[in-house]
């Protein structure tokens, strides 16, 4: 997934999680359920890729409000803004 730092992309624990990476590094990143809630009303989370209605269903209760997310992340490429 590319972002840009700051923009609202991706929900700010993952986004404060990530920063400081470097090309090539592996970091785990959990992110509690109060941010959880926070990004699913801001429509920072990801939306199913099936169009049929019980995988819809399934992929919701993936984000329950009281879930916590943890996502490996793997840096593969940094972009410096251009100048």
């Amino acid at each position: 997934v590319a972002f840009t730092v700051g923009s609202g992309e991706i929900p700010a624990a993952l986004e404060e999680g990530m920063l400081g990476m470097k090309r090539g590094s592996i970091r785990r990143i959990e992110v509690p359920s109060t941010f959880v809630f926070a990004a699913r009303k801001a429509g920072q989370l990801p939306e199913p890729m099936q169009k049929n209605k019980d995988e819809a269903r399934r992929f919701q209760a993936l984000f329950k409000t009281d879930a916590t997310l943890l996502f490996e992340v793997k840096c593969v490429r940094v972009k410096s803004p251009a100048s």
